[in-house]
């Protein structure tokens, strides 16, 4: 399976448009957040969202960033994938370098593991060479996507009423 990460543009906008659809209409986390998608929910509209991930930073107590839209063969937007520049505490603890989520109908397609691949690629080129990845103790799914990308398990840490895990891939 091919999928390449662009930068968000406004071209996209419509697409985007449709992914958010696809994370309504299929659980629950456009209430929580969709991880890797730089609080896409919090903004008015999606101009605006594209505007300011462009700028890679601008939300007080951001770290600076790079936000990715994972494209498929079909020209399909089939998840949101953020690498984190730097950290601060909350990141060292519970958030890590990388962000990302796949949309719903786009699950257990292996486009996880390929995205988190491409972006361990982008976050070394950047000069990152320990890279922090976080999931719930509870997302499987996610813990084998670390896994399969050589991520090594360091501790769990809790975050409120949520267990983070931990895992640096180097």
């Amino acid at each position: 399976m091919k999928i390449h990460l662009v930068k968000p543009e406004l071209k996209h906008v419509t697409e985007i448009s449709n992914v958010l659809n696809d994370f309504l209409k299929n659980s629950n986390e456009m209430i929580s957040g969709i991880q890797g998608a730089s609080d896409i929910h919090t903004f008015e509209n999606i101009d605006q969202w594209i505007k300011f991930a462009q700028k890679g930073t601008g939300k007080e107590g951001w770290m600076p960033f790079k936000q990715y839209l994972a494209i498929n063969e079909e020209n399909e937007i089939v998840g949101f994938i953020n690498l984190r520049l730097q950290l601060n505490d909350h990141l060292l603890n519970f958030g890590g370098h990388i962000g990302y989520s796949v949309c719903p109908s786009q699950r257990k397609k292996g486009y996880a593991t390929e995205m988190l691949k491409q972006t361990l690629k982008i976050a070394k080129k950047e000069g990152i060479s320990k890279i922090l990845i976080t999931c719930l103790d509870t997302n499987i799914a996610s813990e084998k996507v670390i896994l399969n990308n050589d991520g090594v398990y360091e501790d769990s840490r809790k975050n409120g009423n949520d267990i983070i895990k931990r895992f640096w891939i180097i």
